[in-house]
């Protein structure tokens, strides 16, 4: 496949995110890190914070680059330009949480980025309601989550979406349980955008069992290796994960967290509870501060009745941020085997 738009988003050229040509070609690590280091700050600009962190978590592993080498941010286009002020304070906004205050300054902006951020806002505000009764809340939620998708079906029907906006799309149409539907459309995000990693983990949710996964039209990039790697790991496909592991690992990956994590789950998945121990010890002293799988972890610990080292492991995440779901796991079970 030659390099092409596919991995472009709408408002961004070809020049500024180089495409790499093959499935798992991962000769040039110093141009994956400048898309890594490119889509961190895209996504990042979107509120999508999660999606942001994964990449610059993956860029952090690979050689740093020379000041030569350093790409400067995207070029501003007219259209950005005209929504420059509205997008900067609904941006602010955004941050801090006010998705109703920053959905109403950028309504009827036209750029890309800025609808998106209107439209994610949107999405946002019925999703954090928490002063409604259930069915009430449920009701207004799925009222809204229906108009967006009107909305934004109206755009994808007029190909007016670029990768972020069809991955919000497929969020929304997840959200209604419409699965086929939402999978057909983070298909399209990852053609058009492959460097999102929020879109291909969604796609993840959605495929339930190994048949699924071999109908799907992916495209031939870089990316899709660390899309199977997960998707296996997710199926319980052990043995074919800890290969693409492995070979993540081995092109130059070897000081990814990420990957470390990963690995260290798949193990404990096939119950190989020594190995993954191993592997998670050593991730706490690569990332001390790491929060994810550390749920995972702890139900290790937990099944070797590990008691002083389940103790640690909880008063240590309660410091970091005791309110986080997986604090909260590691603090039941630290109760549970101390009761």
């Amino acid at each position: 496949m030659a390099a092409s738009s596919s991995v472009v988003p709408v408002s961004v050229s070809a020049a500024v995110v180089p495409a790499l040509s093959s499935s798992g070609d991962f000769s040039n690590l110093r141009e994956i890190k400048k898309q890594l280091l490119l889509i961190a700050g895209l996504t990042r600009e979107r509120g999508l914070l999660h999606s942001s962190k994964w990449s610059a978590e993956l860029a952090f592993s690979l050689p740093a680059l020379p000041l030569s080498e350093l790409q400067p941010p995207p070029p501003i286009t007219e259209e950005d330009a005209q929504d420059m002020d509205a997008y900067t304070l609904a941006k602010a906004y955004f941050d801090v949480k006010e998705y109703d205050r920053a959905a109403h300054f950028l309504h009827g902006c036209n750029s890309k980025k800025a609808y998106f951020l209107y439209m994610y806002s949107r999405y946002l505000i019925r999703n954090s309601v928490s002063f409604l009764g259930p069915l009430e809340k449920g009701q207004v939620k799925n009222e809204a989550l229906r108009e967006l998708r009107v909305e934004l079906s109206k755009k994808h029907q007029a190909r007016e979406l670029d990768g972020f906006g069809l991955y919000l799309y497929g969020v929304v149409l997840r959200k209604l349980d419409l699965v086929k539907e939402a999978i057909d459309v983070f298909v399209e995000a990852t053609h058009v955008l492959p460097l999102h990693w929020g879109a291909w983990l969604e796609l993840c949710n959605l495929i339930t069992d190994k048949e699924m996964l071999k109908f799907l039209s992916l495209p031939d990039t870089w990316m899709k290796e660390f899309f199977l790697a997960h998707i296996y790991t997710e199926l319980q496909l052990i043995e074919e994960a800890l290969q693409k592991y492995q070979n993540l690992i081995d092109v130059g990956f070897s000081k990814s967290s990420y990957i470390v994590s990963q690995i260290a789950v798949a193990y404990h998945n096939i119950r190989d509870i020594d190995k993954a121990l191993s592997i998670f010890n050593e991730l706490r002293k690569q990332d001390p501060y790491r929060i994810e799988n550390m749920d995972t972890f702890s139900n290790l610990l937990y099944v070797r009745s590990m008691k002083s080292e389940l103790s640690y492991l909880a008063h240590n995440l309660c410091e970091i941020d005791k309110y986080r779901v997986e604090t909260c796991c590691v603090i039941g079970k630290s109760h549970h085997l101390f009761s």
